[in-house]
């Protein structure tokens, strides 16, 4: 063999090397994606079981929301902060679940699922009351998107109060 023969051995080994090389990172990034969308979601599900709870954590909490998705404007300072915290957790949430799903971190069903939330929350007298002050501090792509999607599709959507009627202020009958 000659030394022209050994290079040419040598060159198809290298070409079969990197190309081997190339196809498993291409299943490590693969891989890392799967891991990450994982964590994305695991990450969403802990951030949701936290905004479920904060709102019963005390009577009071659960009482403001009912409250303020009726009538925002009529709470008191400190009522309407405590709403704020619970509307703005939920607006954080969704908005992490925008983006994730640009990223495609997230399933696109996931992203509906919280927007349609997100939206019955708006949907409600209150919630719109609310959502005309939060959405001038909010991220101006989602607050766009979340405005636009108001618009376009608000009248088919149910309130929070209608998907949640627990949430409702008990009526007071007249005599």
């Amino acid at each position: 063999m000659t030394l022209q023969d050994f290079s040419l051995i040598a060159q198809i080994l290298g070409v079969l090397l990197v190309s081997g090389s190339l196809f498993f990172v291409g299943l490590q990034m693969r891989q890392t994606h799967a891991i990450e969308r994982a964590n994305a979601q695991r990450d969403l599900l802990d951030q949701t079981r936290n905004w479920w709870l904060l709102g019963v954590e005390d009577e009071a909490m659960f009482n403001t929301i009912s409250a303020g998705l009726q009538d925002f404007k009529g709470l008191g300072r400190f009522q309407q902060g405590r709403f704020n915290a619970w509307g703005m957790s939920l607006h954080h949430i969704c908005e992490g679940v925008f983006f994730q799903n640009k990223s495609g971190l997230i399933m696109p069903t996931s992203h509906e699922g919280y927007t349609i939330a997100f939206l019955a929350v708006v949907k409600t007298p209150g919630g719109r009351q609310w959502w005309d002050e939060a959405s001038k501090v909010g991220n101006v792509e989602f607050c766009t998107y979340i405005s636009k999607r108001l618009t376009a599709d608000g009248a088919a959507l149910p309130s929070w109060t209608d998907l949640l009627p627990h949430y409702r202020l008990p009526q007071i009958s007249g005599s």
